[in-house]
């Protein structure tokens, strides 16, 4: 009887081992956490050195545009005028400038006034101009006259005779005339002048130039540029 208990007792067991068992699938699988990601460091002298940059443009950029906003157009020379030459629109242009500069310039909503005025004084390129230096002049003035004088080769430096200069015209001797000497005491004598302006003689050997003088002295002046008797000398500026 024994003998059955047991051989019952494995039988069971044997056929409730099978339905004990999971299947391989079913069996959960464990998995490891992937660990936490640790962030960079940050080197604070970079993080400084892009604050300072920061600043820096900022700072630039406030410079920049205060200059940009306190400039104000004003009117210079394009091309060099001599005084007592009449003013053209091509020669004057406009810039930028800021500082006490600008207070004394003439602004440029001025510059077509301007134009067809005269040169008081010399105005070389870039000059920036101020009042007083270009004005309605008259030319000639009460009291002067103009008068025009041809002069040979070797009787005036060509070269200086620029609008404006001071001059001094010489009278020559007369010629002796063929009976008798000519009595005239105009030789030696000077003429203060002023150059209005010039010209090469149409011969390609004179130049011709126009020259203010004082009205009484101008029939003389006249007389001995007729006689091709005149010298002029160039004085410094004034």
């Amino acid at each position: 009887m024994s003998i059955d208990l047991q051989a019952k007792a494995a039988n069971s067991a044997a056929a409730a081992a099978p339905s004990s068992r999971q299947p391989a699938t079913s069996a959960p699988i464990s998995s490891v956490p992937a660990p936490p990601r640790i962030p960079g460091r940050r080197n604070p002298k970079w993080i400084a050195l892009g604050v300072l940059a920061l600043c820096l443009g900022a700072l630039l950029s406030y410079v920049v545009y205060s200059r940009v906003a306190a400039e104000k157009p004003v009117v210079i020379m394009a091309h060099t005028l001599y005084r007592g030459e009449t003013v053209e629109a091509s020669d004057l242009a406009v810039t930028r400038l800021s500082g006490e500069t600008v207070a004394k310039s003439l602004p440029a909503s001025q510059l077509r006034t301007l134009v067809g005025q005269t040169a008081v004084f010399d105005l070389p390129e870039g000059t920036i101009l101020t009042p007083g230096v270009i004005a309605e002049v008259a030319i000639p003035a009460e009291g002067h006259a103009v008068v025009g004088i041809k002069l040979a080769t070797g009787r005036a430096p060509a070269a200086l005779l620029t609008p404006g200069s001071r001059v001094r015209l010489v009278a020559l001797p007369a010629a002796a005339a063929a009976d008798s000497e000519v009595t005239d005491n105009l030789g030696g004598k000077t003429y203060q002048a002023t150059v209005i302006d010039q010209a090469p003689g149409a011969d390609g050997a004179s130049v011709a130039i126009n020259v203010d003088v004082k009205s009484g002295q101008a029939p003389t002046i006249a007389t001995l540029a007729a006689s091709d008797r005149l010298v002029v000398i160039r004085d410094p500026a004034r």
